[in-house]
């Protein structure tokens, strides 16, 4: 009897073992998947969370690149009103010269010099050139590659775009104020468009610019404007990406 108890106790015991066991087998299964589920969330969550920070990273750089926009975009508008008022103002000069025999006379050479004194003072400005060091140079055709020269080192300060002035041969238009005001209203215009812009003196005035793009008809615009103030500008049919145009003396 006893025998049998002992038996059935065993029994029972083994039974209540290999239970154990089993449970015991089964809860670490669910560790194990508990553990490797952890893991999994753990790699996307810094999978997210750096996707996240790269995220933050271009808004942050599209917020400055759209406030530089909106800046230049401000500039260049300040920029265009301004020289549309001088070419409107050189305009009207022209349409009282030949008045000017009854009534005051037109000062050329002091629109001339007024116009290089506004050149100079914009690029000094931009440049951080002081008064002392701000001389002009003597002949007209030396005034006008001084005054581009500056308007493109004024240009690759403040814009920030390739800029290259070569002067081959001196020029001297017979009309130099809407010459210059259109030389400078296209090269501005180009500045603001084109990836680089080459500025070459032959006789004549040739502005290229190469990786162009302009949406706003910005170009054709200020060459409007220039024809209208009585410079002769030829614009070439433009390419990809590029344009050509040239103001005859």
């Amino acid at each position: 009897m006893a025998l049998a108890l002992v038996s059935v106790l065993l029994v029972a015991a083994l039974a209540a073992a290999l239970y154990l066991l089993q449970t015991r087998g089964a809860l670490g299964r669910r560790l194990a998947d508990a553990r490797d589920a952890a893991a999994k969330l753990e790699s996307r969550l810094a999978a997210t969370t750096a996707e996240r920070d790269e995220l933050a990273g271009k808004v942050d750089r599209l917020t400055a690149a759209n406030s530089h926009v909106a800046d230049d975009v401000e500039r260049q508008r300040r920029r265009a009103d301004e020289l549309a008022l001088q070419l409107e103002a050189a305009s009207a000069e022209r349409a009282a010269a030949p008045a000017a025999g009854s009534g005051q006379p037109v000062d050329a050479d002091g629109l001339w010099d007024l116009l290089l004194a506004h050149i100079t003072r914009r690029w000094a400005s931009v440049v951080g050139v002081p008064p002392a060091n701000r001389h002009m140079a003597t002949g007209p055709s030396d005034q006008i590659a001084q005054a581009l020269a500056r308007e493109a080192e004024r240009l690759r300060e403040e814009v920030g775009v390739d800029v290259e002035l070569t002067a081959a041969a001196p020029i001297e238009p017979a009309d130099r104020v809407p010459f210059l005001l259109a030389a400078v209203e296209l090269l501005g215009a180009l500045a603001s468009s084109a990836e680089r812009v080459t500025v070459g003196l032959d006789g004549h005035l040739v502005l290229e610019g190469d990786g162009w793009v302009d949406m706003s008809g910005e170009v054709r615009a200020a060459r409007d404007r220039a024809v209208a103030a009585g410079a002769e500008v030829d614009l070439a049919e433009p390419g990809p990406e590029q344009i050509r145009l040239e103001v005859m003396a």
